[in-house]
């Protein structure tokens, strides 16, 4: 069997008007690749076809697999658990998570594969705040990031971008000691990162763009969103003074894998 050098891990939920033309765009950009890349879509139980439609389109990729995360709660996000159950199924010896909307272009795992051939532990794309939000969503993230670099994560101006890489052996101890499964995860993963002594290195991403079509958060959606992460971060900080994250506590379970 092929090694696998990178696992690109897509969670996702109610994703079926766009999870089709996302695999098929990311299909044709690894043919151009020479790297040994599986894909994994990590289903949140979608109550519509996201689960049917990830399937059909699963010729497309050398390495495919769609795995369920379990049920999304009523009102509660478990993007964190998502991306989690993806770090451990993983086969590649590194991995990127990044969002189906395809928010940042496909061509920024030309970073990612820089990185692995430099052996960097923790990469991350960045956004402009200033340009990339409009209105009250760039109110609420221009505030909040001022909030995480205060008092969580200094010189990381944005925590929220939905593109992240990982060596893989750092991926299991960062993910070990994760709490978070909501949106509050991005901070705290990349909290615990550097509480470990792992490098954070970041992509410049300018030409990121806010997707609308079927997005989760906007309006009342994403002020209650920034809400939660708001508590998040105070919750992540009063953890790492007292040394919640200080020992891994998350023991891999079996996944169940649609076939």
């Amino acid at each position: 069997m092929s090694k696998i050098d990178l696992t690109i891990v897509i969670p996702t939920y109610k994703e079926e008007g766009r999870i089709g033309d996302t695999l098929e765009e990311l299909g044709k950009y690894l043919k151009t690749v020479k790297r040994e890349v599986e894909v994994l879509v990590v289903d949140a139980d979608s109550p519509d076809k996201t689960v049917t439609e990830a399937q059909a389109h699963k010729s497309v990729f050398k390495h495919f697999r769609v795995l369920s995360a379990g049920p999304k709660p009523a009102g509660r996000a478990i993007k964190g658990k998502q991306v989690r159950d993806g770090i451990y199924e993983a086969k590649g010896a590194y991995i990127v998570f990044m969002d189906a909307d395809l928010a940042t272009p496909l061509k920024y795992l030309e970073r990612v594969f820089a990185a692995m051939d430099a052996n960097l532990p923790v990469t991350i794309c960045v956004r402009n705040l200033t340009q990339s939000h409009k209105g009250m969503r760039k109110i609420i993230s221009g505030f909040g990031n001022f909030l995480v670099q205060t008092l969580l994560l200094p010189g990381i101006r944005d925590t929220q971008c939905g593109f992240k890489a990982f060596e893989k052996e750092a991926a299991h101890g960062i993910f070990a000691r994760q709490k978070i499964l909501g949106w509050g995860f991005d901070m705290e993963v990349l909290a615990i990162a550097r509480k470990l002594g792992y490098g954070i290195d970041l992509i410049e991403v300018p030409d990121w763009h806010d997707v609308k079509k079927g997005s989760k958060l906007s309006g009342a959606s994403a002020i209650k969103a920034a809400l939660q992460v708001f508590l998040d971060l105070l919750n992540i900080k009063w953890g790492m003074i007292t040394g919640r994250y200080n020992k891994a506590s998350y023991s891999h379970e079996s996944l169940k894998s649609h076939e």
